[in-house]
């Protein structure tokens, strides 16, 4: 069977933690491989995830939220003097193609100076990109093929992040769903029916609750303030456990973890607890650079 794994690069939120970096992945499916976002610290997991820069030629944005998109000049740059010779396929919803024509304009002089240094050992192409963006689906909807794989695009519910995405993903009879940031939604759960792997965000609310408790008792009304307003466009993670037991999913991965908690340890834990009695499928606490299969799902 051919593989078809999601590798991890962040796994956290815009929360900082030592142990889980700004939101990314990347979908590898054959010789294949498919970013979706790149947080802040992402591109710098993607060695010792075991991806080279250069073979990524696709990337797609959920939303246009920093902790999705900051290390993407990062990756632009290792992609470029890692050898790669043609222009980066970049996908996502309206904002994608300024996002990008952004970083590119700051980048400007930078890359001018590296062409001047380094001459044809960098191709021109190499630091290019070229963007599409996506129109907002009322449906899960395919707006690419890529190496016999097929994605689908689906909208979410991360107001007032409007429009974000989830995302589908068919390859070898598999199907993998990537939430993207949302709070519990009809268009997530139809999107993820029967899928074999759902990698959906979570938010751990008493734990969440306990941060805020912490940040009040130092004097921290600001933080604390807008640690309140997390839970609106975010998804719990009973709801989680719920919307994959009704959508029928084979295997739940957790990533984008509110609040992010060490990758061992009785945190982890903690942040499931409770969810085995409303999912009885496997679940997964997804860590930084791990690479996770998509594997047939064994249904009754």
């Amino acid at each position: 069977m051919a593989t078809f794994e999601i590798a991890f690069l962040g796994t956290g939120s815009p929360l900082p933690n030592p142990d889980r970096c700004g939101a990314g992945q990347v979908v590898i499916a054959g010789d294949t491989h498919v970013m979706v976002d790149c947080g802040w610290g992402a591109a710098r997991r993607l060695v010792p995830a075991g991806v080279l820069p250069s073979s990524i030629d696709t990337a797609i944005f959920t939303h246009m939220h920093t902790d999705h998109m900051t290390d993407f000049p990062d990756f632009l740059f290792q992609r470029w003097t890692w050898g790669a010779t043609t222009p980066l396929r970049v996908y996502g919803p309206e904002g994608t193609a300024e996002m990008v024509e952004g970083f590119l304009l700051a980048l400007r002089r930078d890359i001018s100076f590296r062409q001047a240094h380094h001459g044809d050992k960098l191709h021109p192409d190499g630091i290019r990109c070229e963007v599409t963006e996506v129109p907002v689906p009322s449906r899960p909807e395919r707006f690419l093929t890529v190496g016999g794989m097929t994605v689908e695009a689906f909208e979410v519910d991360h107001f007032p992040v409007v429009p974000a995405f989830g995302y589908r993903f068919g390859f070898d009879g598999r199907t993998a769903v990537l939430s993207g940031d949302t709070s519990f939604c009809e268009s997530l759960l139809h999107a993820s029916e029967g899928a074999d792997m759902l990698v959906c965000e979570a938010m751990n609310v008493p734990m969440l609750q306990q941060r805020v408790l912490a940040l009040r008792a130092a004097g921290r009304e600001v933080q604390a303030g807008l640690f309140e307003d997390v839970p609106s466009y975010h998804i719990p993670t009973d709801e989680v456990a719920k919307l994959a037991k009704q959508a029928g999913v084979g295997e739940l991965v957790l990533s984008h973890l509110i609040p992010p908690i060490p990758n061992e340890g009785p945190q982890v834990e903690e942040f499931v607890r409770g969810m085995n009695d409303l999912y009885g499928g496997n679940i997964r606490v997804a860590k930084d650079t791990e690479r996770v299969p998509v594997t047939a799902a064994h249904r009754d």
